[in-house]
């Protein structure tokens, strides 16, 4: 059968671009996707880079529906771990935004606070500021 697509000049089902630019389209996606793994330390980049290399077995063993099917159910678990990569992700995001808003929520008002103990002691020192010489001037009389 593979001398008769070669003839004949099939693709498999699964991956209908020709090898040549499958090949291309894989490096170029490992290249990108490491790139970003190393930037970002993230283990979702990996595991896309695995799962888009791996397609690379469809070009030879498109008609051994055992292998076919240990592919499929491989890049289901490694997307399976890009989602749950993403999701811990996100909470983590998450938590750490709530965290910094409370932070900036206390020293708001820690700021305020410090505001309002200025403007009583300013207060009090312009109204302490005349009391000497008021209290010469009742001296005086």
């Amino acid at each position: 059968m593979a001398a008769f697509t070669e003839q004949v000049g099939l693709q498999n089902v699964y991956t209908p671009l020709p090898f040549k630019i499958h090949l291309v389209f894989i490096i170029f996606a490992t290249i990108v996707l490491l790139i970003q793994f190393f930037r970002k330390k993230r283990v979702c980049y990996l595991l896309a880079t695995l799962a888009i290399d791996a397609t690379l077995i469809t070009h030879y063993a498109f008609e051994n529906k055992g292998t076919i099917f240990f592919l499929e159910v491989f890049e289901l678990l490694l997307v399976a771990g890009c989602i749950i990569d993403i999701a811990v992700a996100y909470v983590k995001n998450k938590k750490t935004m709530r965290e910094e808003k409370e932070k900036k929520r206390l020293l708001d008002s820690q700021q305020k606070e410090r505001e309002k103990e200025e403007a009583i002691s300013d207060a009090d020192v312009l109204d302490k500021a005349f009391d000497k010489e008021l209290n010469d001037l009742d001296s005086e009389k």
